[in-house]
């Protein structure tokens, strides 16, 4: 206004001036006012170029766009609530995988630099990683300048005990510096003093900031005072900050102390991280370690003194490889969909701005230039694919929060997931690359200048080119779904093959459980022991359980410790996984003895050593040592004790069992021995019970019968073989799940978009149909030239996905189990079902187009 205000007080000043000069010239006022008025020009125009020159008209011609855009949203509310739907399904699928994806394996951990924070491993081998001895560690400690912080952590699970039954509390045991590494602060109190792990420390322990407001009701005082875990009063320090943590992975921390018989170096159990300092590189930190591990290879054992040490971003050991590709597969798969919604939207589109080729032509006839067409239709695009990408937003936040539960405890807890920034803005960038690729060519047919010609009465129908462009595009959705779908029935079957795989034990009616004995009430094996044959009799002795047997394994979750076996004076060490089981385990699993004997009362403490092997050891021994009968020969094994070190000791084989499927059902078996719990026995304990009925019906007389055992054990990890075989599959059900649900979607999307195709077709040709019709033509004919058109577009989109399948078999292949990526089976139904869904969508416009009336299309009514 000020401006406005400046330039007319110009040009009043000018034409003041003007009409001097007139009047000196000798015209009388009235000339002189209308020679300055002519001479000077319209005021009108004056202003507006004045106005163009001195502001940024394009912001207010834009503000017109939008405001016009949004009149014709509203005005069309059909097509909008369309067309958003389909932007909101796909941005909001794609921003939720990348949230995930982003999380995951892109964006920095949530803890102070994190760049900083890695793994220490011991290395048997350079594709081989191992947790590490406690002198090693002391050594590493000592030694490793290149490292700020170094701490120990150990998985623990303890029983909190107080008012009413005792709960099972997941936490870490880790060493002073454990927070230092981490960079965690604690909100209240704090973490732990140097000193606090050492061996006759008074015990204390910090909870997670979710743990103290579940366990605790969030009191504040709780720093300071007494809590009970397994039996012994500690000490709380501290209540740690909220975090990521808090999703449950970890509830508290205690210091590790290591006991005496601990301090050694041949028995591997502590994970190492540790921070870098700012001043050292991740090369320079592995090249120093190498020098230690160098130093230090006199003083280990002879067995392993060619191992080394390798250091690792901790983020690297989160996100194992079956994760990754399963990630990377179901972004591809919610790429397709998206594509395959943008293809039609492009459709939805192109059939609008056919509609709207009248309007068109009126705005070209006052003078619209077709840049300035463009302009206002591509506007209109980008209203419409902003509006679909904030619901895409709040529908990936829906989805990532559903998702999360699904993740590995290790990763939701140490990876920050979310919708952030970054998520917000990869949508907005895809919602822009979706208005330019499905607006810009709509945009454009509408404005040429064979559409504006719909302005005269008789123009009709859409051109040609503009079909061909829209059956390309279906053709394109066609292929995508196929892929899709394709993908969804291999990897289907591959599950199927899964569930085929012979587990070797009979798992109806048997429930498991976890059953951690306080060190406290356990100080020995003995004790241990007692426990375990007390609680098999009284289970034994329940209503409802046929058998009973104690282990630290159950099938399918596989086998944590590893050592190696050999014939006694011979270098040929066989590596293998150890189990420690009672005497009715083989029997309540129903897995057979194929040779010998199995676990039986008498082998106790004090008698010679007796280990029975599963059939993949037997022939790994006689592969590699050439030990064809090991049943009743003596070999030398390393045999942990009690206390947590171990010795080696002469062993017998007294049996050979029949497979015992310990890992997941697609890996490979792995060779393992069996120990007498009794002669090696283990605080952390599985409870194995097998019901002569539905397990959940005499849950509550198991949990009475321990109970009256021990009332001081809280029981965990409570499933039924069931749920364990179900568990094991995971990594297999998910994607086939998240592919299978997205290849419906797709394929609906496909149908749906096949269908507006013919739709429009049979709507634009209903005058050329009315007269073949006239002409005599067969409705029956009529309809079949639409279902012909529609195969014809179907199988041109299957022989496009079927090239695209043949080119993708092999990004497949690691996510199949016993299924080739080219099966032919999954092949031919894809094919089949789509080619079904391409009659299925004519069906409709097929019947239109033979219910046409030629009286009616003829005399040109409606």
């Amino acid at each position: 206004r000020r401006l406005d205000d400046e330039l007319e007080g110009e040009m009043l000043a000018h034409l003041e001036l003007a009409e001097r000069d007139a009047m000196a010239a000798g015209l009388s006022p009235e000339d002189a006012r209308r020679q300055a008025r002519r001479q000077f020009g319209a005021p009108l125009r004056i202003r507006e170029a004045h106005r163009d020159a001195r502001s940024v008209r394009w912001v207010e011609t834009t503000m017109r766009d939008v405001r016009h855009a949004l009149t014709a949203l509203r005005r069309d509310a059909g097509f909008a609530f369309v067309a958003i739907g389909l932007l909101a399904l796909g941005i909001g699928v794609n921003a939720a995988m990348f949230g995930l994806l982003d999380a995951l394996l892109l964006k920095p951990l949530p803890f102070d630099r994190p760049d900083r924070i890695v793994r220490l491993w011991e290395t048997p081998d350079a594709e081989s990683r191992n947790s590490t001895t406690t002198l090693n560690f002391l050594d590493w400690k000592r030694l490793g300048t290149s490292f700020s912080a170094m701490s120990v952590e150990r998985p623990v699970d303890m029983s909190l005990s107080g008012d009413g039954d005792p709960v099972r509390l997941s936490g870490l045991m880790v060493s002073a510096d454990y927070f230092h590494v981490f960079g965690l602060r604690a909100q209240y109190g704090r973490t732990f003093l140097p000193g606090e792990d050492a061996d006759g420390a008074a015990p204390v322990v910090v909870l997670s900031h979710a743990a103290w407001r579940s366990r605790f009701a969030g009191d504040p005082t709780v720093v300071g005072r007494d809590v009970i875990l397994d039996g012994v009063p500690r000490t709380v320090v501290g209540v740690l900050a909220p975090s990521t943590l808090d999703r449950g992975l970890v509830e508290f921390w205690t210091p590790i102390v290591v006991p005496d018989e601990r301090r050694t170096r041949d028995y591997h159990w502590l994970g190492v991280v540790a921070r870098l300092r700012d001043d050292v590189s991740l090369g320079e930190a592995q090249a120093h370690m190498r020098g230690i591990a160098s130093g230090l290879a006199p003083l280990q054992p002879e067995w392993k003194r060619q191992w080394g040490v390798a250091v690792e971003p901790f983020v690297q050991g989160l996100v194992g490889d079956d994760l990754q590709r399963s990630m990377y597969a179901a972004f591809g798969a919610v790429a397709l969909v998206l594509l395959i919604a943008a293809a039609n939207l492009g459709n939805l589109l192109l059939t609008r701005g056919l509609s709207r080729s009248r309007e068109m032509g009126i705005r070209a006839a006052l003078g619209a230039t077709r840049i300035r067409l463009v302009r206002q239709l591509l506007t209109e695009s980008v209203v419409l694919c902003t509006l679909g990408g904030a619901c895409g937003v709040a529908l990936a936040h829906l989805l990532v929060q559903a998702a999360i539960p699904y993740l590995p405890p290790a990763v939701a807890a140490y990876s920050d997931v979310g919708v952030d920034g970054r998520v917000l803005l990869f949508a907005a960038g895809v919602s822009c690359v979706i208005a330019l690729l499905v607006g810009l060519v709509p945009a454009w047919h509408a404005s040429s200048s064979r559409m504006l010609g719909a302005m005269k009465d008789g123009a009709r129908g859409s051109t040609g080119r503009r079909g061909r462009v829209r059956r390309l595009l279906v053709g394109l959705e066609v292929a995508m779904s196929l892929v899709l779908v394709v993908g969804a029935l291999l990897l289907m079957r591959s599950l199927a093959r899964l569930n085929d795989v012979d587990l070797g034990v009979r798992v109806e009616g048997i429930v498991t459980m976890s059953a951690d004995l306080p060190l406290a009430a356990y100080p020995t094996g003995a004790r241990v022991d007692q426990f375990a044959t007390a609680v098999v009799e009284r289970l034994n002795a329940t209503p409802g359980v046929e058998r009973a047997a104690v282990s630290t394994g159950v099938p399918l979750l596989g086998v944590r410790e590893g050592m190696a076996i050999s014939p006694i004076g011979r270098p040929e060490d066989v590596p293998m996984r150890f189990k420690r089981v009672d005497p009715h385990y083989f029997d309540t699993l129903d897995i057979p003895v194929v040779a010998g004997r199995g676990i039986a009362s008498s082998d106790r403490e004090g008698a010679p050593i007796a280990i029975v092997i599963n059939q993949t050891l037997a022939r790994a021994l006689n592969r590699a040592a050439s030990v064809a009968e090991p049943v009743g020969q003596t070999f030398r094994m390393f045999v942990p004790t009690y206390e947590g070190s171990g010795v080696e000791r002469d062993v017998s084989v007294v049996g050979i069992i029949r497979d015992e499927r310990t890992g997941e059902p697609q890996s490979v078996e792995a060779p393992v021995a069996y120990g007498a719990l009794a002669q090696s026995p283990r605080r952390e304990l599985k409870l194995v019970v097998r019901t002569s009925g539905d397990p959940a019906m005499v849950m509550n007389s198991i949990r009475a019968t321990v109970k009256d055992v021990e009332p001081r054990v809280a029981l965990g990890d409570v499933r039924t073989m069931e749920e364990v075989r179900a568990l094991s599959l995971t990594s297999a059900r998910q994607p086939t799940w998240v592919i299978g649900a997205f290849a419906v979607l797709a394929t609906v999307l496909a149908g749906l978009g096949l269908y507006g195709v013919l739709a429009h077709a049979v709507a634009q040709e209903r005058r050329s149909l009315g007269i073949r019709l006239a002409l005599g033509a067969r409705p029956r004919d009529v309809g079949a030239g639409v279902v012909r058109q529609s195969l014809l577009i179907v199988a041109g989109g299957v022989a496009v996905g079927a090239v695209a399948v043949t080119l993708l078999a092999r990004l497949v292949q690691s996510l199949l189990f016993g299924v080739s990526p080219l099966d032919p089976i999954a092949l031919a139904i894809a094919g089949t079902s789509t080619l079904t869904l391409g009659a299925i969508a004519a069906a409709i416009p097929a019947l239109r187009a033979a219910r046409v009336d030629p009286s009616i299309v003829l005399r040109g009514e409606n």
